[in-house]
């Protein structure tokens, strides 16, 4: 199976639209990446037929058909497999786009060829179509040279002059630097000279969209294992002048660039990129381009255990507080970034967090053992959190064995003497 025939569902809408008259071309990421032995993951289908006409047609066959932007000629089509589960296929009305704002078509107008329709699109290795059929996928059509382009592992648009293509979307420039990363496609001369002059439209750009593009660079190596490497991406970035664009001026860091793959992750290579920036400095990139507040905590949190054991003077307790997994990711970090000594210190501080209690949790006492405590020496509830704070250091310290009795003996004495000293 090349990712196109033998896939049920797939065949389900060729059908419908067979019996319809209406040609389907399967086109895209679906055509190229099989060529390129990397997997299909989502399939954008399109063809003459305008959005009524495909709902129309669909309506009482085997595949759903739902509008999503239907003046932009796009319309979600569903279909079942053999094991009843649901598969989605976007389909867009051959079209060709009219721009005036720089980034988003103003006014479309229906095609309809392929040929025309392949003109809006942005590089040749995405203007790759196949025509589907009840049996299957046909030979690959190739309108704008996607398959030379291909063989030569490089990166161009679908016409000679890349600034028209980058001029009439900016987020195209962001896009070259993601099939870099994916693909280990090489921008050719003339496409690499365009990033550089087109660059400044990223400052029309709404951040989501850059966002979007950015996080499948960062993690093009987890999607493309073997292929991919986010790294190439990251560096056409900064070749092209979109790094300072898209990060709002954070200074490139190439060691950490080149450390990038100790971390799976969105958080911990934000992490690792904006570390040495100073604090805040991952969770201010990463809410400005719209990431989770989640994401953006995390990076920060990750990055401040990095920096802290990159500086040193972390004690046992501050680390046990930032978290084993963040100490881990330090000492991955470190070892990646060739900081023997900082990395010294990570794996220290693991050393000496084995076997102590990793949070509140993991404390051999908790709130209602202390109640009674706090009531014998006549403190209120609200002192509970600092006393079980300071038995957790304690323990982590080593100057309380982490046992239930040795805590509460501890306990009953820092309340005395904090009764004392209140009276």
């Amino acid at each position: 199976m090349d990712g196109l025939n033998g896939v049920p569902w797939l065949q389900a809408m060729a059908r419908v639209f067979h019996q319809a008259g209406a040609p389907l071309y399967a086109v895209g990421g679906a055509v190229r990446n099989p060529l390129m032995g990397l997997p299909v993951s989502d399939v954008d289908v399109c063809g003459p037929a305008r959005p009524e006409e495909v709902l129309a047609f669909c309506q009482g066959t085997p595949v759903q058909a739902r509008a999503r932007a239907a003046h932009f000629g796009t319309v979600e089509l569903f279909a079942a497999d053999g094991t009843g589960a649901r598969h989605m296929a976007e389909y867009t009305t051959f079209r060709e786009d009219s721009y005036r704002t720089g980034h988003r078509p103003e006014r479309v107008r229906f095609a309809q060829s392929l040929e025309v329709d392949a003109l809006r699109r942005d590089f040749s290795v995405n203007a790759l179509y196949r025509a589907l059929t009840p049996e299957g996928a046909e030979a690959v059509e190739d309108p704008t040279g996607g398959l030379e382009h291909l063989q030569r592992r490089v990166l161009h648009t679908v016409t000679p002059n890349p600034d028209r293509v980058l001029g009439e979307d900016g987020l195209r420039i962001l896009r070259a630097a993601r099939f870099r990363a994916e693909l280990a496609l090489t921008p050719t001369p003339e496409l690499a000279q365009s990033l550089r002059r087109n660059a400044p439209l990223l400052k029309d750009i709404a951040p989501e969209r850059m966002r979007d593009e950015l996080e499948k660079t960062l993690l093009a190596d987890v999607r493309y294992p073997g292929v991919g490497d986010g790294r190439a991406g990251l560096r056409l970035m900064a070749q092209c002048g979109a790094w300072a664009l898209v990060t709002g001026g954070a200074a490139w860091d190439e060691a950490a660039v080149e450390a990038l793959g100790c971390d799976k992750t969105l958080p911990g290579r934000a992490a690792l990129l904006f570390h040495a920036s100073g604090p805040g400095q991952a969770a201010r990139v990463l809410t400005a381009l719209r990431f989770s507040s989640r994401e953006a905590r995390r990076a920060e949190a990750l990055a401040q255990a990095l920096r802290a054991v990159r500086e040193g003077g972390l004690d046992r307790f501050e680390a046990a507080r930032m978290g084993r997994e963040a100490m881990v990711f330090a000492q991955n970090a470190c070892r990646a970034l060739r900081d023997a000594l900082a990395l010294a210190r990570a794996q220290a501080l693991l050393s000496d967090l084995e076997g102590a209690p990793a949070s509140l949790k993991e404390l051999a006492v908790d709130g209602d053992d202390l109640m009674p405590v706090l009531a014998q020496c006549g403190l209120p509830a609200r002192r509970m959190g600092r006393l079980l704070e300071t038995l957790w250091r304690r323990a982590v310290l080593g100057e309380t064995p982490n046992e239930r009795s040795a805590l509460l003996r501890d306990a009953r004495r820092l309340a005395k003497e904090e009764s004392a000293h209140g009276q």
